[in-house]
């Protein structure tokens, strides 16, 4: 049992903020699946250690800084909730500079597209379950293509993880009769329909151009200059008493 796939590995995005964002996003998402009532402590324990081996990797190799794994502690998994917490919040972090960027590896799909690609992975899982396969197999394939519809299901959808997962469907049902009836035609039906939304997008923000810069903050009012001279306090008074009329 594994956080991260071999699959999830080739969907990853090309800039390493957001590799380093995608990939803790996949190990908490799997860590959470992995963990319920029923997993025995020693289980759930080896898994947040495993999470944190992974993230701290992840890391490392993209340039994010301050994530330690906590060789320090007799008990580092005690450590999970605040490494957990840490690991959200650089997230976050990332995420937010990264608002309003198109990444060139995702495309937003309309809703009538994500209804028309779910038909063909509908497709596509006809054919895995009638096929001649093993059932190992069957339930390998049927499982990538779940993930698929998760990944639909998200803002903004990876082409990568899309053309991993077909790549593999393909690879597994070329040599039997159902795929060369069907499969291919719902492959690339898929590929085009990823594509022309791609390309819509790109043409609108061609159209739109650049966001308009921050404007910046008013200076701050200048200060009154001071009095050319003051008063001393005993001068000031005795004129003042002077000025009373009585």
């Amino acid at each position: 049992m594994e956080l991260v796939s071999p699959e999830d590995y080739a969907s990853l995005p090309s800039d390493l903020a957001g590799r380093f964002v995608a990939f803790e996003e996949i190990c908490r998402r799997n860590l959470n699946e992995f963990i319920t009532r029923e997993t025995p402590a020693h289980f759930d324990q080896m898994i947040r250690m495993e999470y944190m081996t992974l993230v701290c990797a992840a890391a490392e190799e993209c340039g994010v800084e301050g994530f330690d794994f906590p060789w320090h502690l007799d008990q580092p998994h005690e450590a999970f909730q605040t490494f957990l917490l840490k690991a959200a919040g650089v997230a976050a972090r990332f995420r937010l500079r990264g608002v309003g960027k198109l990444d060139t590896y995702s495309v937003r799909l309309a809703s009538k597209t994500r209804g028309r690609i779910e038909q063909q992975i509908a497709k596509l899982r006809d054919i895995i379950i009638n096929s001649e396969l093993a059932e190992w197999q069957r339930k390998g394939l049927l499982d990538k293509l779940n993930d698929l519809s998760v990944e639909l299901s998200q803002p903004r959808v990876q082409y990568s993880k899309f053309m991993a997962v077909l790549a593999v469907v393909c690879a597994t049902l070329g040599g039997t009769t159902t795929f060369l009836a069907e499969a291919p035609n719902a492959v690339v039906t898929i590929t085009r329909l990823l594509g022309e939304d791609k390309i819509a997008e790109d043409a609108e923000a061609d159209r739109l151009g650049p966001p308009p810069a921050p404007k910046s903050l008013p200076p701050k009012p200048r200060s009154l200059p001071a009095p050319d001279f003051v008063l001393a306090p005993e001068r000031k008074h005795r004129e003042l008493d002077d000025e009373i009329p009585f």
